[in-house]
This record gives structure tokens, sequence and C-alpha cells, in this order.
């Protein structure tokens, strides 16, 4: 199941990225101490301290997966989680198009496909505030698969596009997905 997930969100159709570069983590931000900044050469993220990171992946996980980040409290049917992965995307697509193009293949891909909601937000480009797309969905991966909610934002630069998942049970507890959603907020790509 975990791997219908990452697979479904990695969209493998597009040129696999390999890696990241370098990264470095820092202590608690200073904005909320809960939470440290994961940096990448191209991304960074605000994880909660407690959350397992994850950067080195099995077969499970499509090539283009960078970094994943796991809630320490684990559920015996699923654990709450947040990844991303990095896809080449044509010229001149915009973080807007991506977030409409990645929806319409989830409405194709999921089963018993259900839009949550959908919010223009804002994240950090090159230093620069762009809008862009945060989406609430749901849906299963297989007809005997729990329905999973997923909370996706997208950005593209340098003709990468850039999708940060956090997925989780309906009934997950809301700390845990407040702060799933937090890291996917947080998204500042360099």
């Amino acid at each position: 199941m975990k791997k219908l997930i990452v697979l479904l969100l990695a969209s493998c159709y597009l040129l696999i990225i390999s890696g990241c570069g370098s990264t470095d983590t820092s202590d608690s931000t200073a904005d909320n101490p809960l939470y440290y900044t994961y940096s990448a050469s191209s991304f960074a993220l605000e994880v909660p301290n407690d959350w397992e990171t994850i950067s080195q992946f099995t077969s499970d996980y499509p090539q283009n997966t960078l970094v994943a980040f796991r809630n320490n409290l684990k559920d015996l049917s699923f654990i709450a989680n947040v990844n991303i992965v990095a896809n080449a995307v044509n010229k001149g697509m915009n973080n807007g198009d991506y977030a409409l193009e990645m929806l319409q293949t989830h409405s194709e891909n999921l089963i018993d496909y259900r839009l949550i909601e959908k919010q223009e937000i804002e994240i950090l480009i090159n230093e620069q505030s762009t809008p862009t797309y945060l989406n609430y969905f749901e849906g299963r991966n297989s007809v005997d698969s729990d329905i999973l909610e997923f909370v996706q934002v997208y950005g593209v630069n340098n003709q990468i596009g850039y999708i940060v998942t956090a997925t989780f049970l309906p009934e997950e507890d809301n700390f845990i997905v407040e702060n799933a959603v937090h890291v996917v907020k947080s998204l500042e790509l360099k």
C-alpha cells in the first residue's frame, strides 16, 4: 500500500531526479521551537523535532523521492508521513498549472477520489513570495485499501516540479495532522 501511495504521488512518468545535493538541519526554528529546518540544496522544510527523517530508500520508493519524514507515534495500520518528490516539467510550467495537472492525475488514479479543499497560498521560491495551491483530497489506492487523506503543495523552480505530500488516515489525531500540514506549507525552494 505504501508503495502505491508513493508511486502515485511521485508521477513517475516524468524524468526522475536522483538526488538533491547536500543537506543541513538547523535547530528549532526561531518562530516555533517544535520544528527544525531540514535544508537541501534546492529546498527547505520545517519538520517536527520528533519525526523520523528517511533519506535512504528501499525499492518501495520511486527514485525521485528526495526525502521523507514519518511521525513518531505509529498507528498499527498506517503511519502519518510527509515526502517531497521532484520531477522535470515543461518550460513555462508554473505552480498553478502543475497543481492542476497533479489533481487531474489523482482524480484519474485514486479510487473514491474526492477533492476536499483547494486553497491559494504563497511559498518562497528564490526568496520571492509566489502563489501556489494547497490541496486537500482523499482516496484509495486499491478497492481493499483504507481511504487516506492527502495534503499537497506544489512548486516549480528551474524546470523542476516539487510536490510535498502529507498522508494520513481520516481519523488521525488533530495534532499529528497539524504537524504534517505545517511541513507541507513550509516548503521553500532555492
